[in-house]
């Protein structure tokens, strides 16, 4: 691994050293990529050009000029990818996993921490709810229909001085599509596409239509996806560590589902220079299995019949008033409806539990920016607010029908202050400072359906950040950060009380768990050549009272609360006093001809449990990509290559981790061609060789090669 280390450290270094200041344009990705794209006629390509982020600083600024480490995934790459759904999106950034099988579960972990300790944002908007916890649970990033996305910006390690608890491990802000204003005539153009998958005989039909004129823009969207159970690699049945997830013929059982979503978003220019945008999205989702359990032939049914998302949200910028460069005042509502079933059914014992959870949210943003000398503050208020209510339906062979559950009846609360600056020190040096406050509150009802305690808990906590930007020279910037995280224990974690949604593990409620806090530590550097982009950066993040998932001896007085069936797991959700991770991790492109570039990652973390000296079981094994691409005006082809190391520093003590994961290499080969009168094609071959593999955090096999296809045309 030291040998790796180093190889990567000196190859960068060359390229600090030796990339030209000017180059022929081709590519698009980097560690903060380019999507202000310049067009060189004479190369019919691409040139790299710095990205504007905005999730960083809840504003928009340059990537060179954000201390912590962006990835963002363009319009462009979405399209080129042609992902089923949008973790997949994921799987090549440094530092970053998923967590989940099949077409719709999927949520981020990065850098080890994932669920609620990863804040997903539509449009700066949570999506995060209290409903939803760490370690056997976490929001959907696919509650979001993929063709609505502009573009996603992931950014790695905690940015609670910008939003407040959820964000301690990283951020994933999900910005949707906006219609162009400013035009001298109103004109409308559009999109229509299919896709076809052939593991999973899955199809996607998306529909698009934009107008846009001087004063005002709309944009409205559609589609259907509808994807069957996906067939793994060759052998996967005859392997020990899929058989029971498999069918005969290589299928996994349980692994599809279907989904219709609907947006729309309307802008309009308000006097000289104030915007208004309202935008509303529908998500429908039916038949999500749990992949891996055959109803028919296992007994075991763990699915969701039902996941649904409304959202409204409306959002008015002044534009420059006063000593106020802009003032934004946004607001939201959205509602998620989750039905989830898992059944037991075996001849002589049946165990049969149905559970439909409405959590109703609302959200408020007031953000100001102003400019003083050489100071650019950004300052506002959140408040957001989480409603849950849970209905229950529970029958077994030596119980009489019940209606308890696991969460009762109650309300999320929380209020934030936040203000950063962004001072230019020098004509070289940038500081970035942040701070923030946050106050929550935790009420629950007493309600009769549930066994647990009711709670009435209040928390707060205050959050800062120390950015540096150093320019080496004018294509190299050197990085620094301190950050201090913070993430309350929600909900779900300080009151669920039943069993988890696999049925083998029952939960004991821990009402009196601390709130995570964190140091995190960022050193590196970012290169941003017209040939070349990426970044090398090395963190250390000290945790304290990190909330696990701990199984309880049966001595422990607490597991009493138990049920005494034979088989079952007894735990509770419990802080650790102290845990570390640390990691480095590389991205870069390289321009190496007129059309040819080269591209890449790499990501090593550690962590561990500082109490016990265990490794923590959500750490995943390294990971490097590669890969080449060829690219004209109107057609590209390219190959990539993800290896995945073996997982084998795992705790001694959790059944769930009793064995590791295998290595495994996987490559995909993809392409496109655009015709000149709107017509494009694109294919993609993904798992070319057929391997047969995991994910780290998955048990589930994989899908075996699959071949890909859209036809789209615009107009």
């Amino acid at each position: 691994m030291k040998q790796a280390l180093s190889v990567i450290v000196t190859f960068v270094m060359c390229v600090v050293a030796s990339a030209p200041a000017t180059a022929q344009d081709i590519g698009d990705e980097a560690e903060t990529t380019e999507t202000a794209e310049a067009e060189s006629t004479a190369t019919e390509g691409r040139v790299f050009s710095d990205q504007i982020v905005v999730t960083a600083g809840r504003q928009e600024q340059l990537s060179s000029e954000v201390a912590a480490p962006i990835t963002v995934i363009t319009s462009e790459q979405i399209e080129r990818l042609q992902p089923e759904k949008m973790a997949d999106l994921f799987k090549t950034i440094p530092g970053v996993e998923v967590d989940g099988e099949g077409p719709f579960r999927g949520i981020p972990v990065i850098r080890g921490l994932s669920s609620n300790r990863v804040l997903i944002l539509v449009d700066g908007q949570r999506l995060n709810n209290a409903r939803e916890s760490t370690d056997f649970a976490g929001i959907q990033p696919s509650l979001v229909n993929l063709g609505e996305v502009e573009r996603i910006e992931v950014l790695r390690g905690p940015a609670s001085v910008q939003y407040g608890s959820d964000a301690i491990g990283g951020v994933v802000n999900i910005i949707t599509r906006q219609p162009d204003l400013g035009a001298d005539q109103f004109e409308v153009h559009g999109n229509v596409s299919y896709e076809y998958g052939t593991t999973s005989d899955s199809q996607d039909g998306q529909v698009r239509v934009s107008g846009a004129g001087k004063r005002m823009g709309f944009e409205i969207g559609g589609s259907i996806q509808d994807v069957e159970n996906y067939t793994a690699a060759d052998g996967a049945h005859e392997d020990d560590r899929y058989a029971a997830y498999t069918l005969e013929d290589d299928t996994v059982p349980n692994s599809g589902m279907q989904q219709e979503a609907f947006d729309g978003t309307f802008r309009i220019l308000t006097g000289d220079q104030g915007l208004l945008k309202v935008n509303a999205e529908v998500v429908r989702t039916e038949d999500i299995g749990f992949p891996g359990f055959d109803p028919e032939t296992s007994g075991i049914d763990i699915s969701f019949p039902q996941f649904d998302r409304d959202k409204l949200g409306a959002s008015w910028a002044s534009g420059a008033m006063g000593f106020l460069e802009d003032l934004t005042l946004s607001a939201w509502y959205q509602a998620v409806d989750k039905e989830s079933i898992r059944n037991f059914d075996f001849g002589t014992f049946f165990q049969n539990s149905y559970t439909r959870s409405e959590i109703d949210s609302l959200g408020f943003n007031a953000q100001g920016i102003s400019s003083f000398g050489v100071n650019h503050l950004t300052y506002g208020l959140d408040f957001y607010q989480d409603e849950l209510h849970d209905t229950s339906l529970s029958e077994s062979t030596f119980a009489p029908p019940s209606d308890e559950v696991v969460v009762p009846d109650s309300t999320q609360r929380a209020l934030g202050l936040y203000i950063g600056d962004r001072i230019s020190a020098t004509s070289k040096l940038i500081l970035n400072l942040g701070l923030r406050g946050d106050t929550y509150s935790f009420e629950s009802d007493d309600d009769p359906r549930y066994q647990g305690e009711p709670i009435d808990v209040t928390d707060s906590a205050l959050s800062g950040n120390l950015g540096v930007i150093y320019s080496l020279t004018d294509h190299v910037n050197l990085t620094g950060l301190i950050a201090r995280g913070f993430r309350t224990p929600n909900i779900q974690e300080r009151t669920f009380y039943g069993f988890a949604s696999t049925g083998d593990t029952y939960i004991v409620q821990n009402s009196e768990l601390s709130p995570e806090t964190s140091w995190n530590y960022e050193a590196g550097f970012k290169v941003r050549y017209e040939q070349a982009s990426g970044g090398l950066n090395f963190f250390y993040n000290d945790l304290t009272d990190f909330i696990g998932f701990v199984f309880l001896d049966p001595d422990d007085p607490r597991s009493a609360a138990c049920p005494p069936i034979p088989g079952i797991e007894c735990s509770t959700f419990e802080n650790t006093e102290k845990a570390e991770i640390w990691g480095v991790e590389l991205d870069l492109e390289w321009i190496l001809a007129r059309w040819w570039s080269v591209f890449g990652s790499f990501a090593y973390l550690e962590g561990t449990d500082k109490t016990t000296d265990e490794p923590l079981s959500s750490i995943p094994p390294w990971k490097i990509t590669a890969g080449v691409r060829y690219q004209r005006s109107q057609w590209w082809a390219e190959a990539d290559v993800r290896y995945v190391g073996e997982q084998d520093r795992l705790p001694s003590d959790d059944p769930r981790f009793e064995t590791g994961t295998e290595p495994f290499t996987v490559f995909d080969v993809r392409g496109g061609y655009d015709f000149a009168f709107g017509l494009g094609v694109l294919v993609s071959f993904e798992n070319v060789f057929d391997e047969l593999y995991n994910e780290p955090f998955n048990n589930r096999p994989e899908p075996g090669s699959n071949l890909r296809a859209t036809l789209r045309y615009r107009f």
